[in-house]
């Protein structure tokens, strides 16, 4: 069995990892874990390793800032309402329950907007505008969105509408014409850091309005927030991202926030439970999304700004509910969107997938979009249609920007927006096709060639002996670990002491490694296929982060496994073999071929196939009727080239009609059909194999 990724280990500048590993005193793997971050300078290194307050940046440096707060203190000077319009995705619901927060804290007027998913789309949209103007607001802050909004804005102008915008996704040509836009990505910002998420720069707003109001004091509460919008938008964990997150996970167990409080209860978390971006991307974050999915999110915004335990309570409760009836719809679609594929997309001619429907709901395509691009390693684009428009999400891999290849098909979209992993989009339904092919085009032509090839990186090689407690001790102290700041994965090499399948369904796999009497154990949740490939004293490779095993006040060091290389000296040693097989049969066993087999001493004798067969009828009677070449052979007790004496001895059975079978990816399927007696002398290959032995 082939490892499923391609493994890549980051090369390093040996010199500046000793130099770093001398100054700092690091160990030689944390100084390589920093360097391959590219965390080499000193204030870098000071930066990342201690985390406070005082590392954020001033937030006057982002453009249009100091324009925004005045307008804002105008408004709170004049006692005039504002709206904050923000966006229905987790990121959206963070970034406006936030800033509706701090607002009120400061006696202003504030009422929020969120557009509904189903109904109105992404984005500002004019009639949402008139709404909120009719509603004797004068100034409308956006968050999560606003930037493409150009005509929109110069329809609030002639409302009346004042309009600040704060947003982080990707510009387009054109700015709106607002009385601010604060966007780290506009091209004129010369603000130090511009990966922040939506809510980071809805902080930002806050931070710098809190300077200028001097009660700084006050927005530190908010972090909690800020960080589950972070995790959840999937930004690079560094910098300033990694500030909001390092410190919120600090506070998170035991947050201040009443409607944060009773999610993380509903969402499966105890209070043992240590916070972690993965923590609020697979629990927390999928039930404030399914709110704005399948709903209203403004119940998510309910959630974080209640102070009534019970009404908090009550909300996450039935956000728990929406996510269920969330993940029920959204493994329909998948069902379906793969069917669609399978059966009308040529994977081998296609980059980008383009799948469409009348029958997705849109509110999960997003989620589905991720799951067929990680099915198929793929970029994705799923389309939901509806009354002949089609609106979409798409997902991409490393290396592909979906953003841009969305911008070179710009002409034929009504609207698009998002970064390079992820965007959103409609069209109308008949330009499907042109999407489709387009999208390809230009995937041909801006694609590394092995873009598609999924492959996992590993910051190092590193020895049994080198593994303990104190390691991964100091790996700890470089969480939180999330896109940008991966959690260190490392190589082990070593000979397999023992290996075992575990879990209720036997579907997880455990096993020791030794090396030179060191040993480290292993745990593969859901990689119980390998177990078959791997021979206990087998050399194997295995990929994986480290951890610490506690149990009964013992600490072991242990490697939580990503990828096996079982591909040993033994696998290709079989490989080999069978590729020899191969062409004996392609020249039906001629004179060269015979001459190979008697020289090499594998040709079958009696006893090789009574000894087969007897082995095939055992296995069938344990209900097995599948096994993998290199297991078969270990049971048998033969050495790598006997292969070709098994294979051999089946294409007999075959001719004999004894049994049928099959070989794929080095595994064997087998069925035999029993009851008939035959000869060994009835089947053709046994007599020329005999001749050729002069028997």
């Amino acid at each position: 069995m082939k490892s499923k990724y391609i493994w890549n280990i980051k090369n390093n500048n040996d010199k500046l990892v000793n130099d770093l590993a001398k100054e700092y005193k690091f160990s030689t793997i944390v100084a390589t874990i920093l360097a391959n971050r590219n965390i080499v300078m000193k204030e870098d290194i000071i930066r990342f390793l201690h985390v406070d307050r005082d590392k954020f940046y001033d937030p006057f440096l982002m453009k249009d800032m100091e324009k925004g707060v005045n307008r804002i203190i105008q408004a709170i000077d004049s006692k005039e309402k504002v709206t904050i319009y923000g966006d229905y995705d987790v990121d959206g619901i963070t970034s406006t329950s936030i800033l509706y927060m701090y607002l009120k804290e400061n006696g202003v007027d504030v009422d929020y907007y969120i557009p509904n998913r189903l109904e109105e789309g992404y984005g500002v949209n004019e009639k949402a505008l008139e709404k909120i103007s009719l509603n004797e607001t004068r100034l409308v802050i956006t968050v999560d969105t606003g930037i493409t909004a150009v005509s929109q804005v110069e329809f609030a102008n002639t409302l009346g509408l004042d309009i600040i915008i704060t947003d982080h996704h990707e510009c387009q040509e054109n700015i709106p014409n607002a009385i601010a836009v604060i966007d780290p990505k506009r091209p004129d910002c010369r603000y130090p850091f511009d990966m922040l998420a939506g809510v980071g720069v809805a902080f930002k707003l806050i931070h710098a309005l809190s300077l200028k109001l001097n009660n700084t004091e006050i927005i530190w509460k908010h972090l909690d927030i800020v960080a589950v919008g972070t995790v959840a938008d999937i930004v690079p964990l560094v910098d300033e991202n990694r500030i909001i997150t390092k410190l919120a996970f600090e506070t998170m167990k035991d947050t201040w926030n009443v409607g944060l409080k009773a999610l993380i209860k509903v969402s499966g978390s105890n209070k043992n439970d240590k916070i972690t971006a993965g923590i609020i991307g697979f629990r927390i974050a999928p039930r404030l999304n399914a709110a704005g999915r399948l709903g209203d999110a403004k119940r998510g915004i309910k959630l974080f700004i209640t102070n009534d335990i019970e009404e908090a309570t009550k909300i996450a409760e039935s956000l728990n509910e929406e996510n269920i009836k969330r993940q029920e719809l959204e493994q329909k679609i998948v069902d379906e969107a793969i069917n669609i594929i399978e059966e009308t997309i040529d994977l081998d001619k296609t980059k980008v997938i383009v799948v469409a429907s009348t029958n997705w709901h849109h509110g999960v395509i997003g989620i589905v979009a991720s799951r067929i691009t990680e099915k198929y390693y793929r970029p994705s684009i799923l389309l939901s249609i509806e009354d002949g428009i089609a609106t979409g999400s798409a997902r991409s891999v490393a290396g592909f920007s979906i953003f841009e290849a969305l911008n070179s098909t710009k002409d034929i979209l009504i609207k698009f927006g998002g970064h390079e992993m992820a965007a959103g989009m409609s069209l109308n339904e008949d330009l499907i096709e042109d999407l489709r092919r387009r999208v390809n085009n230009y995937a041909s032509s801006h694609m590394e060639d092995d873009t598609l090839i999924p492959k996992m990186n590993a910051d190092m090689e590193i020895k049994i002996e080198d593994i303990d407690v104190s390691l991964i001790e100091d790996i700890v102290n470089l969480e939180p670990f999330g896109v940008g700041n991966p959690e260190p994965k490392f190589i082990c090499k070593g000979k397999v002491n023992d290996v075992r399948k575990i879990g209720k369904d036997n579907s997880h796999l455990k096993m020791r490694l030794d090396y030179n009497k060191y040993f480290l154990d292993g745990i593969g949740f859901g990689m119980a296929d390998y177990y078959d490939y791997i021979n206990v004293s087998g050399d194997v490779s295995l990929l994986g982060t480290l951890s610490i095993n506690e149990w009964n006040g013992t600490k072991k060091p242990q490697i939580m496994l990503k990828d096996i290389d079982v591909n040993n000296e033994f696998i290709r040693e079989i490989n080999n073999y069978y590729e020899k097989y191969l062409v004996l049969i392609e020249n039906d066993f001629n004179n060269e071929s015979l001459m190979f087999l008697n020289n090499e001493g594998i040709t079958p004798i009696r006893k090789d196939y009574e000894k087969i067969y007897r082995t095939l009828l055992s296995l069938e009677k344990q209900k097995i009727q599948h096994i993998v070449i290199p297991k078969l052979l270990h049971i048998m007790n033969y050495d790598s080239k006997r292969i070709i004496t098994i294979l051999i001895c089946l294409k007999v059975f075959n001719e004999l009609e004894l049994l049928e079978f099959n070989i794929s990816e080095m595994k064997l399927i087998f069925k035999l059909y029993k009851g008939k007696k035959v000869l060994l002398e009835e089947s053709n290959i046994y007599i020329k194999l005999r001749q050729s032995m002069g028997i």
